[in-house]
């Protein structure tokens, strides 16, 4: 399982990336509240794992220090709970494509003459190449 970033965690409980960031979050709060189940054993009944570190990181939400503990606690539940971490892991993979704002993206155009070229990272609207045609002028000699 890919390591969880502290990062990440802050970036979702802060309401980074709108909805989908929102929705994130509160898809690993659900996945946090399951039963604890060891691979051997019966749900158990002691305190649920990484539980009292995602409130604390709710109540504290920029302090990447209790981010980290979270993404430590979450990958030692991980390594004792297999429903778990199949879970958290097909949970980190939609976290990770969730816009969160942070990211760096690497264009390279190269070659001849390519024509319209847009370099972009986050793009929300339409794109026009090109000069917009000129408005009608109406029949030749027309005075309004």
């Amino acid at each position: 399982m890919d390591p969880i970033s502290a990062a990440l965690l802050v970036a979702l409980v802060s309401g980074a990336g709108g909805a989908a960031g929102t929705q994130a979050w509160a898809a690993l709060g659900r996945l946090v509240r399951r039963p604890f189940q060891r691979a051997d054993q019966a749900p158990s009944e002691e305190p649920i794992p990484a539980l009292r570190e995602l409130e604390a990181l709710e109540g504290h939400p920029q302090d990447t220090g209790r981010a980290q503990v979270l993404a430590d606690v979450l990958q030692r539940r991980a390594a004792h709970d297999p429903e778990f971490a199949r879970s958290l892991t097909a949970w980190l993979e939609e976290a990770k494509a969730v816009s969160t704002g942070s990211g760096d993206v690497h264009n390279t155009v190269s070659g001849g003459s390519q024509g319209n070229v847009l370099q972009v990272r986050d793009l929300h609207g339409s794109v026009t190449f090109g000069t917009p045609a000129a408005p009608d002028a109406g029949p030749a000699g027309r005075t309004d």
